[in-house]
C-alpha cells in the first residue's frame, strides 16, 4: 500500500447493497446500441449467464464475437444458441476454448486461439466476464492459490497481457475494456479490500481462511482497481486510441454464479434477483455507451447503466497509487506464465 486506507461509511455500504436490489431503470438498452458490423468483441465466460446474454446481444448487432470458454462442448452449445437467436445477423461467433483460470497454464494457448480467430481485424471490445463465486472458502487452484482470487483477478490480468498487443492499436474508433466486479467488493477486507500480505492465501489451510464472502469481495475489489491500473500502465497508447477501461457491477441476478447455493437460497434469489438480461445491459453500458469517455477511466458502473463511487477506501486506491501496487503484485505472480 502507498498510505493507510481511509475509513469508509457503513451507512453508504448498506445503501449500495440495498441499491442492488432496487436499482434505477436501464439507461442504455439494445434499441440504442450502434450497428456493430465490422467490430470484434471478446467475452469470457460466454457459455452461460450474463456472458451468454452479452454475446447474444452483440451478435444481434452484427458484431463478430469471440467467446472464451473452458471446453469446446460448452462453447459449441453456446454458439448454436447465439446463432439461433438472430439467424439474420451479419456477425460471427468463434469459439476460443480451453481457458480455465483455475490453471494459468491454459491461458496462453487460449490467447493464441484468439489471435488466430481475430486475424487482421481490429479488436474493439474486451469484456472480462468470467468469474467464480464459491459457496465455501476451500477452493484452491492448480497453482495453490485461493480459487476466487486466481479466477477473478489473476486470470483476467494474465489474459489481458496476451490481448494487449492485439488491442492496443490505433485501428478503430471503438476501444473498451470491461472488468466485471460486484457489490461484494463492499464486504472485502479493511485495507483497500485486499489481504496484502497474502491475497491468494497460499499455504493457508481452509480452516484458517476468512469466510467465502470476504474472499469473493477481495477478488471483486481487485477488479475495480485493475480497470484503472490497466489504463494508467498503458496511458500513452490508451490516450492515443481513446480507449476506456471501466469496472462494472452487473446487478443481483439469477445466474449460474449461484449454482453452488442450496435450493432454498436459490428459491429466495428467484424472488429477489433480476433477470440476467439486465446484467447484460450493465456490462454493455460499459462496453458501448457514448456517455463514457477517457475522462471516465476506472469508472465503476452499477445496475443498470450508471456510475457510482466504490467503497471509499477503494475509491481512494484509484488515485493514490494503491491500484498500481495491486497490479504489480498480481503481475509478479503471473509473469512466469507469460
Amino acid at each position: 500500500m502507498t498510505e493507510p486506507a481511509p475509513s469508509y461509511s457503513r451507512k453508504r455500504v448498506l445503501y449500495e447493497l440495498y441499491y442492488g436490489f432496487r436499482p434505477n431503470k436501464p439507461t442504455y438498452t439494445p434499441d440504442e446500441y450502434p450497428n456493430l458490423a465490422g467490430r470484434t468483441a471478446i467475452v469470457t465466460g460466454a457459455n452461460t449467464g450474463i456472458g451468454l446474454h452479452v454475446a447474444k446481444i452483440l451478435y444481434e448487432k452484427n458484431c463478430d464475437v469471440i467467446i472464451v470458454v473452458r471446453t469446446a462442448a460448452k462453447g459449441e452449445k453456446a454458439r448454436e444458441e447465439i446463432l439461433a437467436a438472430t439467424p439474420d445477423s451479419k456477425g460471427s461467433v468463434i469459439i476460443a476454448d480451453g481457458c480455465d483460470f483455475l490453471d494459468l497454464n491454459t491461458v496462453k494457448p487460449t490467447a493464441d486461439k484468439v489471435k488466430t480467430a481475430l486475424g487482421d481485424k481490429p479488436l474493439n471490445v474486451i469484456i472480462h466476464n468470467a468469474g467464480l463465486m464459491a459457496r465455501t472458502n476451500t477452493g484452491i487452484s492448480k497453482q495453490g492459490v485461493e480459487a476466487m482470487f486466481q479466477v477473478n483477478a489473476m486470470g483476467p490480468q494474465l489474459l489481458q497481457h496476451f490481448l494487449n498487443p492485439l488491442f492496443l492499436k490505433k485501428d478503430s474508433d471503438l476501444k473498451r475494456i470491461v472488468w466485471v466486479s460486484s457489490a461484494s467488493h463492499l464486504l472485502a477486507f479493511r485495507e483497500y479490500g485486499i489481504n496484502w500480505e497474502n491475497p491468494g492465501f497460499e499455504g493457508v489451510d481452509a480452516g484458517q481462511r476468512p469466510a467465502a464472502a470476504a474472499l469473493y469481495g477481495q477478488s471483486k475489489a481487485a477488479n475495480i482497481m485493475q480497470a484503472k491500473a490497466w489504463s494508467t500502465k498503458n496511458k500513452t497508447i490508451v490516450d492515443e486510441i481513446e480507449c476506456v477501461s471501466v469496472s462494472c457491477y452487473p446487478g443481483n441476478l439469477n445466474t449460474d454464479l449461484a449454482r453452488d447455493w442450496n435450493p432454498l437460497l436459490r428459491k429466495i434469489g428467484g424472488y429477489l434477483f433480476w433477470d440476467v438480461k439486465y446484467g447484460a445491459y450493465t456490462e454493455l453500458y460499459g462496453a458501448l455507451s457514448p456517455a463514457l469517455t477517457t475522462k471516465n477511466q476506472g469508472a465503476y458502473v452499477v445496475p443498470f447503466g450508471e456510475v457510482h463511487d466504490p467503497r471509499e477506501d477503494i475509491e481512494a486506491a484509484l488515485t493514490n497509487g494503491t491500484d498500481l501496487k495491486l497490479w504489480d503484485l498480481i503481475e509478479e505472480k503471473i509473469s512466469k506464465y507469460f
